[in-house]
């Protein structure tokens, strides 16, 4: 059992569901055999068996012009595909529709089956052959009759010729676009697609989009087998836990939990028109786009013209209108709304287009480093352009699965933060000069003040989105500046008072002093000191420790502070306890201001107290 998947293709009534009949002997058509099956994909899928260990699926499309949306969400992940071409009609309107979109959707893996060979003449049959190779450039054609089971045997031997195997990729992540729901009694809600990549295991939790709830694993079978694992390109089926049957429905997507951050509206693409347009794509045109399982509505932005005719390739965006979770490189289909037609095919580049102007060149050479996959100059571009990235976002945008390769990236052209957000040399270097200029202005404006309030400096740098560690983290890499408690200052910033300031400090600290260790309360200071600012130069004498905040009302000098401890050194060399009125009589204080300064002395650290009195430390 091989991860592969056929798909046929082609107009209606060209015999695709009985040549799949013919292949594999199961009636694509009846919904009974799903019924009958339990977890199976028999309903529009089959299985066939290639040898005794390998075996493959295969997906029957519509033909019908009316259920061409119900084709694209058909060949998704295909590896192969049958083209069916009825001799007695030839190559039809729907023939080159399917064609077109085979070849919008990068399949190149064909194999033409000309089929109802027995219901015209040899040379019609030669004629239809010709006209496939002249039309489509392909060659090697099989013909196909219901009534030759011969003919049955050289359609399998094209196949098992065109059958490639695939690697299994373990790191990449898992996608598959639901197609069909159903509840099967006893195991409950199952769900079918033909998985895009990644692999799935027995009891792995998965996300689907766009809701973003989990569901968990119960059971895996492809191709009516039961498995343990599931690998790209296989038909499966998937029994789930966690989730309802109304909760799902075609267009949804089953995947790796977070591998999608977010939804996107604009998508960066490249059109490639249809060789059988008649009136041109124009500039804004609503039409549809058609995504794995899923049918939009969108506006097509040209960023080059203001209409585009047929065979041509161009870079434009698509303006969605609805939110959608997308992948670069992924494939999709515009079709007119009026007349209803198949206009184009696209490649996504870019997930998160942005609305842009039709003169903005720089956009456009952006979008072609996402086309080259030049990620050396894409990842410091990308960062530049939003600062503070994270490196989970940052590989979800770049479609990249190698984390490793990314942080080298990283560490060449900037920091990857403490958060795993990423910033380059040269944003950093933009906010340090800020940062310095901001703390620089704060020092002429202040210069009694210790420096700038770390939080206030954040919001005046515009970055108060960041995670305070994130902001001290960068702030630790400017050697020009240093943090002291919530205080940015510059390293050899030294505070300074003007003439007239420094007189308002005299008189603080004469003030202060004169009631030696019988302090006066803050505010008896701030009324009795007169001068200009005598609050703001108070408290920035606190905060440079010129004067000592033994509580929330009462300061002493730093030099009363000094000459205090000086006297209870010489006092702890001669005894090994204070005593509360050894300390009044040294002191020359009243109880009420020995008890405050003798707890803040046990709460610095100086004493310890013990039963009798105090204790040096």
């Amino acid at each position: 059992m091989e991860n592969f998947v056929i798909g046929t293709a082609g107009h209606v009534d060209h015999g695709k569901t009985s040549l799949i009949k013919a292949l594999t002997d199961i009636n694509t058509d009846t919904l009974l055999e799903e019924q009958r099956r339990g977890i199976s994909i028999n309903l529009g899928f089959a299985y066939l068996p290639l040898d005794d260990k390998l075996t493959v699926g295969i997906v029957d499309v519509p033909g019908h012009e009316r259920f061409i949306k119900n084709m694209l969400a058909g060949v998704c992940g295909m590896n192969l595909i049958l083209l069916t071409v009825a001799a007695d009609d030839g190559i039809m309107p729907q023939t080159r529709e399917h064609m077109e979109i085979i070849e919008y959707l990068h399949i190149k893996n064909i194999i033409p089956v000309v089929t109802k060979t027995d219901l015209v003449t040899r040379e019609r049959v030669e004629e239809v052959k010709e006209q496939i190779k002249k039309e489509f450039h392909i060659d090697k054609i099989v013909e196909f009759s219901i009534n030759k089971p011969e003919t049955t045997k050289d359609v399998l031997h094209a196949i098992r010729e065109n059958y490639l195997a695939y690697e299994h990729e373990e790191n990449q992540i898992f996608r598959l676009p639901i197609d069909r729901v159903f509840v099967v009694k006893g195991f409950g809600v199952v769900v079918t697609g033909s998985s895009l990549s990644g692999q799935v295991k027995i009891g792995d939790e998965l996300e689907v989009l766009p809701n973003k709830f989990r569901v968990k694993v119960k059971g895996i079978e492809c191709f009516n087998q039961k498995r343990l694992i599931a690998y790209k390109h296989m038909r499966v089926a998937l029994n789930l836990a966690g989730v309802k049957k109304e909760d799902l429905s075609r267009g949804k997507m089953l995947t790796t939990v977070g591998a999608f951050s977010k939804p996107t509206k604009i998508i960066d693409v490249k059109i490639t028109t249809s060789k059988y347009l008649k009136d041109p794509l124009k500039h804004l045109e609503h039409v549809k786009f058609y995504y794995l399982a899923n049918e939009i509505k969108c506006q097509v932005k040209l960023l080059e013209h203001k209409e585009v005719s047929g065979s041509m390739t161009v870079y434009g965006q698509l303006l969605l209108e609805e939110e959608i979770y997308v992948s670069i490189n992924d494939l999709g289909v515009l079709r007119r709304l009026n007349p209803v037609q198949t206009i184009a095919g696209v490649e996504i580049i870019n997930v998160f287009g942005e609305y842009v102007k039709k003169t903005d060149t720089h956009y456009l050479d952006f979008l072609k480093l996402f086309e080259k996959k030049d990620y050396d100059k894409l990842v410091p571009l990308l960062i530049d352009k939003y600062p503070f990235i994270s490196i989970d976002e940052l590989k979800n945008r770049l479609n990249l699965t190698n984390k490793e390769l990314l942080e080298k990236i990283i560490e060449k052209v900037g920091y990857l933060l403490v958060n795993q957000s990423c910033l380059t040399f040269n944003k950093f270097n933009e906010i340090k000069q800020n940062v310095l200029i901001k703390v620089k202005e704060y020092h002429e404006k202040h210069s009694y003040e210790q420096g700038l309030n770390k939080l206030l400096l954040q919001q005046e740098l515009g970055l108060e989105h960041l995670n305070t560690k994130v902001f001290t983290e960068l702030l630790e890499k400017l050697p020009e500046i240093i943090i002291i408690n919530d205080k940015v200052k510059m390293k050899d910033h030294i505070v300074r008072y003007n003439p007239e300031e420094l007189v308002v400090v005299n008189n603080i600290k004469k003030f202060l002093d004169s009631f030696n260790y019988k302090p006066p309360k803050i505010n008896d200071v701030l009324i009795n000191v007169k001068g200009k600012n005598v609050k703001s130069i108070f408290y920035s004498l606190i905060k440079n420790q010129e004067l000592i905040k033994l509580d929330e009302e009462y300061c002493l000098t730093k030099e009363k502070f000094a000459t205090m401890l000086s006297l209870l050194d010489d006092y702890f060399k001669s005894h090994s306890i204070l005593t509360l009125n050894d300390a009044r009589d040294l002191l020359d204080t009243s109880r009420k201001y020995l008890v405050l300064i003798l707890e803040y002395l046990d709460k610095i650290g100086y004493t310890r107290r013990v039963e009798e009195g105090r204790v040096k430390k």
